[in-house]
């Protein structure tokens, strides 16, 4: 399962249309969409969605699944801006080796010893105590 499966399953059941998600809110042809959303049922494993002649209704599970696909995007928009927010931080994270505190960049930027343009990072007496 993708994002775009999750982004795509919002979009159309909050419209309450294919065609309509596809046009205003996703830029893409409705047949490509209607394809993505069979595409998730199928990996999903039940029906989400009750095609009408004119738009869709949510089903039980459709129902179910909206709550837990915005809930997934929510937290991968977080993570995003966790991300991207920790750079700019003024303030250190800290990452906790067995027994200490490393202030700095992920671990993989300190115990690889790859330190081209990335700060040198420490590990004080006082930060083990942590």
């Amino acid at each position: 399962m993708e994002l775009r499966h999750l982004r795509y399953f919002v979009a159309v059941a909050e419209e309450g249309s294919l065609l309509t998600a596809a046009q205003r809110r996703l830029h893409t042809s409705q047949s490509s969409l209607s394809w993505q959303i069979r595409d998730l049922e199928s990996e999903v494993g039940v029906k989400l969605l009750e095609r009408r002649t004119r738009g869709v209704a949510l089903t039980a599970a459709g129902i179910v699944f909206l709550d837990h696909a915005r809930l997934a995007l929510l937290q991968v928009e977080a993570a995003t801006d966790g991300a991207r927010n920790s750079r700019k931080s003024l303030s250190c994270p800290w990452v906790s080796l067995p027994g200490r505190k490393l202030c700095g960049y992920p671990m993989r930027y300190a115990s690889s010893g790859r330190r081209r343009g990335r700060p040198k990072h420490q590990i004080s007496e006082s930060m083990k105590s942590r």
